[in-house]
């Protein structure tokens, strides 16, 4: 019995140390059990890996040496030069995904887990012939609901035509259902929360008997294993109406779902709150349930609700303080200035914005300070933040003076009207880069934002006068977007069978209502970024430059946090993903593909995502996927990239939406690496050249059009390297295949108050003390719109 399990558990996928001898098969076999948390005995076990990024992963584990059988035998063939031979993989089984990661990406795993606790229903279900095993499974044309029985009709589309083809439901447990095709050899899985409530219940019911009180419980708590708190609500209503015997059996159970939903409540709540939802947190405070509710969770509540009180009486008190002081300016012209800019402040001080006269609401009171000192601290923190006030009044309204240059210098494409602003800019007293520097974060949209209150998906034309193509996108933006709020920003590509805005709806609307993007405060933009009538992705330099555009114009418009940019795709945006995502790593903090496969490029440019974490999402039955991507990914995994590899058992092309909360999850956990110091890449196309803070330009004529040939396999073209660290000693080397280099610096790399020397090709280009410079830093700013990475130097070298 131990050998055949074994056989089945990794037939597929080997183990380390699958070079034993057969006689020592079984004895290999109960060691293998007992790492994945399995007893010969049968008592089901599961393990729990966390990654170094926060991402918690629970199922059975095993240690991988590729993600194939071929590249498993290529590692096990390795010599000691190989970076990690040894088992570099670790596969996660929760029973209908299986996640690979690497490693070395694993900083706690723990091994007792106890499955067997969990409720599991089983159904019986008919099954005739099932000769016929499915190899791959296309797109499906339609899928019926499951009925009662747990039976559907799934309609897959094949060279030969449609193909239906009958399933059945053989077991339920609180996180997954097995399903088994009962004409045919499909053996799939879904998640309990992806099946209708209603049909839900009623394929439960058809496995218990209602009349016995234990078995009605057993729903119940498979219910709260879920986190169907409201069903499991309903039904232990129901067993205590039906048993009334049984109410004191169900007390424990019942106040522990208590605790469980309220628990789950106050989490929306935060999660709204952080999301900058206050009118909805409010909201849900007044119909948050308080009977037989947890103290420490009234307690958390309260202290919400008294944060909410404090904001208003602090955007009150602002707003008649402010008034108050402005009385006592005597000087006519001051006084229609402070005017003026207390019109603005009143019209935009909320939750969000209130922040930024923390200064002044600590100190509006200060008897030791006059009116304009106040008023100073007051205006000049609304400009560049609560850390950095002044007290000169004057000086203040310089701020303003400033900031209005600036937003016309970056609303400006003339060159001349630019200078004629910075010469502006440098005789205003009190102004220098540094307090620009500290401006631009809280400037307002660059470019106009056309806001839409119904939530719904809109399209914009990037109006970049100097744009190579025409670019447009379209958005869709969180509940109560407010320009005041920092968002995080997904990319989402779409496949080339599907419009813009439905993959918007795929990520943020459900049901015509509100999906998790909206919820959870994220905006999500889609570029056009294929050809009319373009089917496929060809690595083409247009789709590039199009989310680029796209990029760099929603940062001009909406309040986007730089460092929280998600790159994702669906199928043909997928394939485009993983290319985008290796060519330009600096500008997003992690890569979604989705049902996608990698392209010629990555097998040259997976290095390049070093510091770029990903989350490939794919099916069992979707092509060659697993297979084709494994040349890519299984590289990465050995060298201990962030990678998470999860492929759905059984399932094919698909959009994998159950997968959802788990990217948003790992999303939250996610930060773009921002200033490297050691920068190694190669470049294929010339678009592909800037990293970080380093661009290199005017290439060798032999990677201005890389040939790909073998069917989209190969690149006939050697990749031009770059190479650049900065060393102790405020030294920085560059190595580029490019001819033309420039660096943006800023004090986070190197040290401004020593002598920079930076070294190129091995001979010294520049020694010198750096100077801050507004002009270099406005237009880098300008040009990529990213208020989290300012860079106040730029040195070229030809």
């Amino acid at each position: 019995m131990t050998e055949r399990i074994f056989s089945k558990s990794v037939s597929r996928y080997h183990c380390a140390n699958l070079h034993f001898k057969r006689a020592s098969v079984i004895l290999l076999a109960y060691l293998f059990l007992l790492v994945q948390g399995l007893s010969p005995a049968g008592n089901v076990r599961a393990g729990e890996v966390e990654l170094k990024n926060g991402t918690i992963i629970r199922g059975e584990l095993a240690p991988i040496l590729g993600l194939t059988d071929a590249l498993a035998a290529k590692i096990q063939g390795k010599g000691p030069e190989d970076p990690d031979p040894a088992a570099p993989i670790l596969m996660v089984d929760n029973g209908i995904i299986r996640y690979f990661v690497p490693r070395r990406s694993v900083v706690r795993l723990n091994n007792d887990q106890d499955l067997s606790l969990l409720e599991t229903f089983q159904l019986n279900q008919q099954t005739s012939g099932r000769q016929h095993m499915l190899k791959e499974v296309g797109s499906y044309i339609d899928v019926t609901d499951f009925d009662e029985y747990g039976r559907r009709t799934v309609t897959l589309k094949t060279s030969k035509g449609q193909l239906p083809l009958l399933q059945g439901v053989t077991e339920i447990t609180p996180h997954h259902l097995k399903v088994i095709g009962l004409k045919h050899q499909w053996e799939l899985g879904l998640r309990t929360t992806s099946i209708k409530h209603e049909i839900l219940k009623a394929m439960l019911n058809r496995t218990i008997d209602p009349l016995n009180p234990n078995e009605r419980i057993a729903v119940a708590r498979f219910y709260i294993q879920a986190g169907l708190y409201l069903q499991a609500a309903e039904a232990f209503d129901g067993i205590e109406r039906d048993f009334p015997e049984y109410k004191e059996k169900i007390t424990t159970f019942v106040k522990d779902l208590r605790t469980l939903h309220s628990q789950q409540l106050l989490d929306e709540l935060k999660q709204r709150r952080k999301a900058g939802q206050h009118q909805l947190a409010q909201l849900a405070i007044t119909k948050f349930p308080t009977n037989n509710v947890s103290q420490s969770i009234l307690r958390q509540i309260r202290e919400i609700e008294d944060d909410y009180l404090r904001g208003h009486d602090q955007i009150e008190k602002a707003k008649f303080r402010l008034g108050e002081l402005e009385a006592e300016v005597k000087d006519p012209t001051t006084k229609n200035l402070l005017q003026a800019y207390r019109r603005e402040v009143i019209t935009q001080l909320n939750f969000e914005s209130v922040e930024r006269l923390s200064a002044f609401l600590n100190l509006e009171s200060d008897d030791s300070l006059s009116a304009r000192e106040k008023l100073a601290i007051a205006y000049s923190g609304w400009i560049v933040g609560a850390a950095n006030v002044v007290t000169d009044l004057d000086t203040a309204l310089n701020f303003w003076t400033a900031r209005a240059q600036i937003l016309d210098y970056l609303r400006s494409e003339e060159e001349k009207q630019q200078e004629a602003i910075l010469e502006v800019l440098n005789k205003l007293e009190g102004i220098s880069t540094a307090i620009v520097k500290q401006m631009i974060p809280l400037l307002p949209p660059v470019l106009e934002a056309p806001v839409r209150d119904n939530a719904e998906a809109f399209s914009i034309q990037v109006t970049d006068p100097n744009a190579e193509v025409p670019v447009s996108y379209s958005v869709l933006l969180p509940i109560e977007y407010n320009p005041h709020h920092i968002y995080p920003m997904i990319v989402a590509l779409r496949p080339s069978h599907r419009t813009a805005k439905s993959e918007l709806s795929w990520w943020g609307r459900f049901k015509n209502g509100p999906g998790q993007s909206q919820r959870r405060g994220y905006i999500v933009i889609s570029p056009e970024y294929l050809q009319k009538g373009q089917q496929d992705y060809h690595d083409n330099v247009t789709a590039h430059y199009a989310v680029i555009q796209s990029i760099r114009d929603a940062r001009k418009r909406f309040s986007v946090d730089s460092d929280r940019i998600f790159l994702a795709g669906h199928g043909t945006g997928a394939d485009a993903a993983f290319d985008i995502g290796m060519s330009h790593p600096s500008l997003f903090a992690g890569v979604i593909p989705i049902a996608g496969k990698t392209s010629a490029f990555n097998l040259h440019y997976w290095k390049n995502a070093k510091h770029l974490p990903w989350y490939i999402v794919g099916g069992e039955l979707d092509r060659d996927t697993l297979a084709h991507n494994s040349l890519v990914v299984n590289r990465m995994m050995r060298y201990g990239y962030d990678v998470i590899y999860a492929e759905y058992k059984g399932r094919g092309y698909e959009n994998y939406y159950e997968e959802i909360h788990n990217l948003f999850n790992w999303m939250d956990l996610q930060q773009r690496f921002k200033y490297p110091k050691e920068i190694e890449k190669k470049i294929l196309r010339p678009i592909d050249n800037r990293f970080y803070w380093v661009r290199t330009e005017k290439f060798p004529p032999q990677i201005m059009r890389p040939k790909i040939v073998n069917g989209n396999k190969r690149i006939q073209a050697r990749p031009v390297p770059l190479n650049v660290s900065i060393k102790v000693g405020n030294v920085i080397y560059v190595r580029s295949g490019g001819k033309i280099t420039t660096l943006w610096l800023s004090p986070e790399l190197v040290d401004y108050d020593e002598r920079l020397e930076v070294r190129i090709g091995g001979k010294r280009k520049f020694n010198d003390f750096l100077r801050p410079d507004m002009d270099a830093m406005l237009d880098d700013f300008q040009n990529r719109g990213d208020r989290q990475k300012l860079f106040d130097v730029r040195l070229d070298f030809f």
